[in-house]
């Protein structure tokens, strides 16, 4: 069950957690850095434009990590609307696809021995992470990217279909994930970025 099954492999659980955990303060930087460049200085009042991870990870969000293998950070206050808005709001997902590439680029350059092949095989598991965290984010459901995408950028409509999801609160949330994950929805766009992150691989011979 999500990173516990590593306990028998200490190393692997280390690194994979420590990476999964990094993986988070990178889709806050993002998100932060962009918003940033874009005129909005909240995140960067709000600390949000620094490494501290007490800053941006959450503690529930960290234990659901170790437990279920899906975790969340804090989330990174903007103010952008419109087009500079839904950017700002996808970028989290893409902060996750760049943290599991650079993992699974790093397992694939270690040099093999000296306890090493655990080190490449925690940074795979957390880039396996990564991805499903990409995955979910896209999603437009309260409180994710995805959301606050269309929070943005979307007609009233769209807003206002938004609120309703987020008006049932958790209960919501989880009924709408567990139907994604059983008709396999989450795990063909999983599938669709993994695909695209080794194709990136192949192109640099790894």
């Amino acid at each position: 069950m999500g990173l516990l099954v590593y306990l028998n492999r200490p190393l692997v659980f280390l690194v994979a957690f420590a990476a999964a955990s990094f993986g988070l303060v990178v889709h806050n930087l993002v998100q932060a850095w962009l918003a940033d460049r874009y005129g909005d200085t909240l995140p960067r009042r709000m600390g949000f434009l620094t490494l501290d991870a007490k800053v941006h990870l959450d503690a529930l969000g960290v234990l659901f990590l170790a437990l279920f293998g899906f975790g969340w950070p804090k989330s990174v206050p903007f103010r952008l609307n419109g087009r500079k808005g839904l950017i700002v709001a996808l970028s989290g997902p893409v902060g996750f696809l760049l943290a599991a590439f650079v993992y699974l680029l790093l397992a694939a350059v270690l040099p093999r021995g000296y306890g090493l092949e655990q080190i490449a095989y925690g940074l795979q598991v957390a880039a396996a992470i990564m991805v499903v965290e990409a995955a979910v984010f896209l999603f437009p459901v309260p409180p994710l990217d995805g959301a606050r995408a269309v929070y943005a950028a979307g007609s009233y409509e769209s807003r206002r279909m938004m609120d309703r999801i987020a008006s049932y609160g958790p209960i919501g949330f989880i009924t709408i994930f567990l139907i994604l994950s059983f008709t396999g929805v989450i795990g063909a766009v999983q599938d669709g970025l993994m695909g695209f992150l080794q194709t990136l691989l192949h192109a640099l011979g790894l």
